[in-house]
């Protein structure tokens, strides 16, 4: 396993917490995406709305004081981990700490991906729905966002110039 992802030693020690509202909810995609299952719980981002991205099959969040957003958090990220998803996510998010409640009522600090302020004009005025993408959306996303891209998210999969590794 290469040195950038979990190991059994440094797991517990640098372990992190993601909520997440959008396509990495989903325990299928975030396991493309990292490479591995993680454990979760539905959790809820109050403050915040989950709105579609223009042109895109998947949202953003935004500050919306009336608004609570649905999703799950994720337990026991590395920091390499966090790194691919940080690349996965791109120039439109920047990662945040920020405060959920679990469905168990207790409130916890995680990261999550929150449209840059300067990029909020990307966001439609719809809210985005998580049930008509997986029924809809999700395959042809597996295949454009994960399977196509893991070039630029993953270390594992850089192209050189001599064509893959």
């Amino acid at each position: 396993m290469p040195p950038f992802l979990s190991t059994a030693k440094n797991h517990a020690a640098r372990e992190h917490k993601l909520f997440c509202y959008g396509t990495l909810q989903i325990p299928a995609v975030i396991e493309a995406v990292v490479g591995r299952r993680f454990k979760g719980q539905a959790a809820a981002l109050a403050g915040y709305a989950a709105y579609a991205v223009r042109g895109a099959e998947y949202p953003g969040i935004r500050s919306t004081p009336t608004h609570t957003t649905r999703g799950q958090v994720y337990f026991g990220l590395t920091p390499g981990e966090l790194s691919i998803l940080d690349r996965f996510e791109g120039l439109l998010y920047q990662r945040q700490r920020l405060v959920v409640r679990t469905c168990d009522g207790r409130r916890r600090g995680v990261w999550t991906y929150v449209v840059k302020p300067a990029r909020n004009k990307q966001l439609s005025a719809a809210l985005w729905c998580p049930r008509d993408f997986r029924r809809r959306r999700l395959r042809r996303f597996m295949q454009r966002f994960v399977t196509d891209r893991r070039h630029v998210f993953d270390p594992r999969h850089q192209i050189t110039r001599g064509g893959r590794r």
